[in-house]
């Protein structure tokens, strides 16, 4: 707070902190996973007995969930079949290590610029158009055993749901259909299930 002009410590842009002289200085890239966080948090922050896992990760799922069920109504409002798009989101925790919700990209950048992100990146795309296209454009007949060898080397899903359109939906078009009156209108019994 007694700098607000420095904008490299106030934005967490990597293209913003990639322009500062100590960027990489603790971390290759500034960035870390999560194996690393954790065990950051078990050298520096013992007695809070943070766990990524447990308490940072389950929070930054809810925050997602809570994002896409209250912009659920814009995102492609005609509602078509076959379409996916990739969202950025961003994150912050302040000194007690509560995740914020500071940002989302509709269009977010895959550069490749550490080798942590050189390794998730090809891997979350993967795994993206197994789950988008696949289904869709199963492989042709006569697959060869050598091009399902090289399909087979993607890592196992690491996606986990935590919107469903088909479960929340009909739930969140009830709920937005009496927006005038949204606090009054809402039924906790029939929405306590999906945690609004």
């Amino acid at each position: 707070m007694n700098n607000l002009s420095n904008k490299l410590v106030h934005l967490c842009n990597d293209a913003i902190q990639k322009q500062a002289q100590d960027y990489g200085k603790y971390e290759c890239g500034n960035k870390m996973s999560y194996v690393e966080l954790q065990a950051y948090l078990d050298k520096n922050h013992t007695s809070l007995e943070v766990s990524v896992e447990r308490d940072l990760i389950p929070q930054m799922k809810k925050l997602t969930s809570d994002c896409i069920k209250a912009s659920w109504g814009r995102m492609d409002p005609n509602k078509r079949v076959n379409t996916f798009e990739l969202f950025g989101l961003d994150f912050m925790l302040n000194d007690e290590f509560k995740p914020f919700l500071i940002e989302v990209n509709t269009n977010p950048c895959l550069e490749l610029s550490s080798p942590l992100i050189s390794r998730l990146i090809p891997n979350m795309l993967e795994n993206v158009f197994r789950i988008a296209a696949d289904p869709i454009f199963p492989p042709p007949e006569g697959w060869s055993l050598k091009k399902q060898v090289v399909h087979e080397i993607c890592p196992e899903n690491k996606f986990s749901l935590i919107f469903d359109e088909k479960q929340h939906g009909p739930v969140l078009e009830k709920l937005f259909t009496t927006k005038d009156n949204i606090i009054v209108e809402i039924d906790e019994d029939e929405i306590s299930d999906y945690e609004l």
